[in-house]
């Protein structure tokens, strides 16, 4: 079996990609969905100053970092939706960004065609509307969730900011959220049919057993022929980070959605030869894909905090980036326990030896080391740029529940109605 054709419909897929900007409309719904994901970012980054001062993710940074990561995962997304063979011809995939986009308002979770395409499939299955190519829009939700896991795996503790969460037992932990946002360019099969092929250039023929989710039938004379089209996806992660670092939850993050897309894609391939798996396919997508999400927050917010206050000195949960405390070397994790010469237990000890301006020498016990290091920390009237994990009597300054812009703004609207 020559997997020579493959390789050349990849080939052409690569080639042809810079070209998806050069569709007007695509164009256009790319700058909506990027301008939602700046939105995001810039909202991240107002919180972040409203609570500490400075902010650790810059919204003109992360957008930048998610417009080349995007691309990255959209080339991916194509090669791997042209290999299976998901064609969107008659797939009604053109609903799935409005209704992503619309989730998208209740919770930034819902920007993930997960969601959309299970609620478009069970729609079009029970009620007969709208019509939709179940098992190709699975798969292309499948492809979409591969390529994202490898986004996670790359980039998915790139965007974290500090926490204070009160846990289901009402004691403060401390914590990352992980939040990361991609437009996602895409190429992607389109079935018509030409009066004949005959001397036709660039056409490629492709084995037998090729496409894995079955094209679909176009009515009229003339010979069925793939092609390749332009399209605009958008997806969305969002985690927490309590019982483990940030780099770890995003490697187990990644692990497990590649896993539910393997799973996703192969309901979507049985499902395009026995209708039964249209259903599980289209049920799996979103109850999978929450029940996956709620289990990690519940094991995150159930398990013992990673960042701990510490009995002999100050623990460092996160330090900012540019601020003299990164600077100088510390690090997460890291236990402050003496300050100048002086030893300090608590974040206001700590304080009150920091109001002197000027260099001053920190000693520092590093986690999973054993001794202890001095840091040297050169400073003129700007504070440490340190997060200390919580101690006792501190106060939640978030909750692990967080909404979209819609309730959001309901909420907001309301406390103004009742003021």
């Amino acid at each position: 079996m020559s997997l020579k054709p493959l390789a050349d419909l990849l080939f052409s897929v690569l080639k042809s990609y810079p070209s998806i900007f050069l569709n007007p409309v695509v164009a256009v719904l790319y700058l909506v969905v990027l301008a939602l994901v700046a939105a995001q970012y810039g909202r991240l980054q107002s919180t972040e100053e409203k609570v500490y001062g400075r902010s650790q993710n810059r919204a003109l940074y992360q957008t930048a970092i998610s417009i080349g990561l995007g691309l990255f995962g959209g080339l991916l997304a194509s090669l791997l939706l042209v290999m299976v063979g998901v064609t969107v011809s008659d797939s009604g995939i053109g609903y799935l960004l409005p209704i992503a986009l619309a989730l998208f308002l209740f919770h930034p979770r819902f920007l993930c065609f997960s969601y959309a395409g299970g609620l478009v499939s069970i729609s079009h299955m029970v009620f007969g509307w709208p019509k939709v190519n179940v098992p190709a829009m699975m798969a292309l939700v499948a492809c979409l969730h591969a390529a994202e896991a490898l986004l996670i795996r790359v980039s998915g503790s790139g965007c974290t900011t500090p926490l204070y969460i009160e846990g289901k037992d009402g004691k403060v932990a401390g914590g990352f959220s992980l939040q990361r946002f991609w437009p996602i360019p895409l190429m992607v099969l389109y079935l018509v049919k030409v009066p004949s092929i005959e001397g036709m250039q660039g056409l490629i023929h492709l084995p037998d057993w090729w496409p894995l989710i079955s094209a679909p039938s176009v009515p009229g004379p003339g010979t069925p022929v793939f092609v390749t089209m332009p399209l605009v996806a958008a997806l969305g992660y969002g985690d927490l980070s309590i019982a483990r670092t940030p780099e770890n939850k995003a490697k187990r993050t990644a692990k497990t959605l590649a896993l539910y897309s393997a799973i996703l894609l192969g309901f979507s391939v049985a499902a395009s030869h026995w209708h039964a798996f249209s259903w599980v396919a289209a049920l799996f997508a979103p109850v999978a894909h929450e029940v996956v999400i709620r289990m990690g927050s519940k094991e995150e917010l159930e398990s013992a905090p990673y960042y701990r206050a510490a009995p002999d000195g100050v623990t460092v949960m996160d330090v900012f980036g540019h601020a003299p405390g990164k600077n100088a070397g510390l690090r997460r994790g890291d236990v402050i326990l003496e300050a100048g010469g002086v030893p300090v237990r608590t974040r206001e000890e700590l304080d009150n030896v920091l109001k002197e301006s000027g260099p001053i020498t920190l000693q520092v016990r590093r986690r999973g080391q054993r001794g202890v290091r001095d840091i040297s920390v050169q400073r003129f009237d700007e504070p440490l740029g340190i997060v200390t994990a919580p101690e006792l009597g501190d106060q939640a300054i978030a909750s692990a529940n967080t909404a979209g812009p819609l309730l959001n703004w309901l909420r907001g609207f309301m406390q103004r109605f009742h003021h």
